[in-house]
């Protein structure tokens, strides 16, 4: 009688076994995505390896500052060519602390003449009301893409002019763009965010290898 039991009950936790791995392979795609949520959704980045894209380092940050110094000199060279992982470096820095804590594991993707920034946004560092009816579709964690121009406003200005935005995959509708801009991204009155760089550049082109900053010429 024992060994009946004992039997029925091995019998019977195979199944659930059986039951529970046919689930999870049923339900892997929505099981998969809430795992990414929890870790951070990294695969939802584009990789750094990308001849195109690049990641904030520190190596990077200090090669891009030493070229960056060469412009100041009157003996230095007219422009300057900075890698994906400069520019990277440069946006990372040069974006206000208080907009920049709001995502992390940044990326600069770069077109011709287009910028283009990765991110995974902290959604519930984003001020009340900013997602708008679209709030309810996203996580407290979700990946973020922005795109625009770089264009030079001021000596140790520049502004980024964002035109595109996607959370997690989904476009945010031309008409709500410039308000969600300013208050997720910092942007300021006239649309652009607003990011430092040196007094010294006049001029950016952004290029699929690289970025160019033009020295301020001498009057």
């Amino acid at each position: 009688m024992n060994g009946c039991l004992k039997g029925a009950l091995k019998l019977g936790c195979a199944a659930a076994i059986i039951l529970a791995l046919a689930v999870a392979w049923w339900f892997r795609e929505p099981i998969m995505s809430q795992f990414a949520r929890w870790f951070g959704g990294s695969k939802a980045l584009p990789p750094v390896a990308d001849t195109a894209v690049g990641a904030p380092t520190p190596s990077a940050t200090a090669s891009g500052q030493q070229k960056v110094t060469t412009l100041r000199r009157a003996t230095g060279p007219d422009s300057i060519v900075l890698t994906p992982n400069e520019m990277a470096s440069l946006i990372g820095a040069g974006i206000d602390y208080r907009v920049r804590k709001t995502y992390d594991s940044l990326r600069v993707e770069l077109q011709e003449d287009k910028l283009i920034l990765h991110a995974r946004l902290d959604t519930r560092a984003l001020p009340p009301g900013t997602l708008g009816p679209f709030a309810g579709m996203f996580g407290d964690h979700e990946p973020l893409r922005m795109a625009g121009t770089v264009s030079v406003a001021r000596p140790g200005t520049a502004l980024y002019d964002i035109r595109e935005i996607s959370l997690r995959g989904v476009a945010v509708p031309g008409p709500f763009i410039e308000q969600i801009t300013k208050q997720m991204a910092g942007a300021s009155q006239d649309g652009g965010v607003p990011v430092k760089i040196d007094p010294s550049v006049t001029d950016v082109k952004v290029h699929t290898t690289g970025v160019v900053l033009y020295k301020r010429k001498a009057r």
